[in-house]
């Protein structure tokens, strides 16, 4: 449906110019759910707000339904977006919010009061339809900014971080909320965040970005189980970082009692393990065994994070979900043997340290 190609901006001119994306590349599906991740100053914000024309790519094609709207003005393109700070009109009701573009567009009244009343019932806000939106909660602002952008029934949807003015509890369930909206209306979202629960929690493919550039798209289960690189590794979800070197098709860790067998070229590497499959449980067949002494426990209600520091003082987090059997009880100040299990470790080159 939607094809960057080799998009570029730079901003500035010279040896000013500052380059915010490079060459981006990638095609997404209609009735995607499509997020765009990575830390502030990445490139995400921009790289929308070209796809929504508030501003020109230096370079490249986007290409919509087969053709190229890099220069269409905004009003044109079949994209709606809904910003962080929402921008309903405060002296307007709920109804009138909703209704408003509708209105700029001249659409009969009849046509504008039916489709308020169908996107009121979809964001079940029907009984505010009256209330000025200056009296809403965030999360009621939040739907009324979504019903807005969804009555034009545009193409895309672009949603530029607009659950971060949230609290934690609204901010979850709100995620749920899109979740059923965008299923629901089978439109493309394409989601900006730098929050890597709420693209994991949403999305159907995830593109990470860092310095303007793409550095993996996949799925949330594959970007957390199978990352293309560090980066992508340490931003999606906590981890565990250990050097080590492959050798002779055997898996070498220095603070390990054990070698595993590996199919990959001799020479260092970095050793990937998320803290959830480090096991506090002694030998497991198949794993790398390792001694050391357990530093901090810090209780999170559902798990609790044990911080644990090897021979040579390289630092490991375990993860143990409370309430549950296998884990094996330690305190501060113990010396434990932990394993690493074979099929949880990732193999990340070492010149991505």
């Amino acid at each position: 449906m939607l094809d960057l190609r080799n998009l570029t901006k730079s901003f500035g001119k010279g040896d000013s110019a500052v380059t915010a994306l490079h060459e981006v590349s990638f095609s997404i599906a209609e009735g995607e759910f499509f997020t765009l991740l990575g830390p502030s100053g990445c490139g995400k914000t921009t790289l929308l707000r070209l796809i929504a024309g508030f501003e020109p790519p230096s370079g490249g094609e986007l290409v919509l339904d087969g053709r190229d709207i890099a220069q269409m003005a905004p009003n044109r393109r079949p994209v709606n977006t809904v910003f962080q700070n929402y921008a309903l009109f405060p002296h307007m009701t709920v109804a009138e919010n909703v209704g408003f573009a509708l209105g700029a567009q001249g659409r009969p009244k009849s046509e504008i009061t039916e489709t308020v009343v169908r996107m009121l019932e979809l964001v079940q806000l029907s009984h505010l339809a009256q209330r000025k939106s200056g009296e809403l909660s965030g999360g009621q602002q939040q739907r009324v900014a979504l019903a807005r952008a969804l009555a034009p029934k545009p193409r895309i949807l672009l949603l530029d971080e607009p659950l971060s003015a949230l609290d934690m509890k609204l901010r979850k369930e709100m995620q749920v909320e899109l979740k059923r909206l965008q299923q629901e209306t089978g439109l493309t979202f394409i989601f900006v965040t730098h929050d890597q629960e709420e693209a994991l929690t949403m999305s159907d493919r995830i593109a990470v970005m860092a310095g303007g550039r793409i550095q993996q798209i996949a799925s949330p289960r594959e970007l957390y189980d199978q990352p293309a690189n560090r980066f992508v590794a340490g931003f999606i979800g906590e981890t565990n970082f250990l050097p080590a070197a492959c050798s002779g098709g055997q898996l070498i860790l220095p603070q390990a009692a054990t070698t595993l067998t590996v199919d990959h070229p001799d020479g260092p590497v970095t050793l990937m393990v998320r803290p959830e499959h480090v096991l506090l449980t002694g030998a497991q067949p198949g794993a790398l065994e390792l001694t050391a002494r357990v530093e901090r426990l810090v209780y999170f209600g559902t798990d609790t994070h044990v911080h644990l520091r090897l021979a040579d003082g390289t630092a490991l987090v375990a993860r143990v979900q409370n309430g549950m059997r296998g884990g094996q009880p330690c305190r501060e100040g113990d010396t434990i043997r932990v394993s690493l299990p074979g099929d949880a470790l990732r193999l990340l080159p070492q010149e991505a340290a």
